[in-house]
């Protein structure tokens, strides 16, 4: 229930804020803080910026990638610094869960790649899980920026460039789900 009004705030805010030239970065902001707070889907912030201002709907893909990205970064390296004893100090079941499980084997298997596919991914999975395993197994910091940016820069600019193609149709879908 809160989290279902503190979207409906922010995708409102958004929409008043359509024409300010500084949209762009302020969608950016916005994303940054959505992830940090894994409060509202980066995606529908992405969906509703382009849909209220479709002329930038390159810029406001490329600042919300930026944004969401650097909080995902953040994340990566709070897991990094803090390492395993904290996680399994304050979340001691952790280690046995899927989620955990299946991020391990992917981060195991394919290292960055597996942080690329995830954030590249157009579904709402959790993400958390595969940074802190990322942190953990300490991937190459570079590597590990250039995955989290690119996927999510791929996969906002599909968001974005479907919603200028199909704004209608993207319309109804939201309004029917709000």
């Amino acid at each position: 229930m809160i989290v279902r009004a503190m979207t409906r705030r922010a995708l409102a805010y958004i929409v008043r804020q359509g024409e300010r030239p500084e949209f762009a970065p302020l969608l950016g902001t916005l994303s940054f803080l959505a992830t940090i707070t894994l409060a509202v889907p980066v995606e529908w912030l992405v969906v509703v910026g382009t849909l209220t201002n479709r002329r930038r709907w390159l810029s406001v893909a490329a600042c919300a990638a930026t944004g969401s990205s650097l909080a995902a970064i953040g994340f990566y390296f709070a897991f990094h610094h803090l390492g395993w004893s904290m996680l399994a100090e304050r979340y001691p079941e952790l280690a046995g869960t899927r989620a955990w499980l299946q991020a391990s084997d992917w981060i195991s298997r394919y290292g960055p790649l597996a942080l690329f596919g995830l954030m590249a991914l157009p579904l709402p999975i959790p993400k958390l899980p595969m940074l802190a395993v990322a942190g953990l197994y300490r991937l190459p910091i570079q590597e590990v920026v250039i995955a989290i940016w690119s996927g999510k820069i791929i996969k906002y600019t599909l968001y974005a460039y479907v919603v200028t193609r199909f704004p209608g149709t993207i319309r109804r879908m939201v309004h029917a789900t709000s």
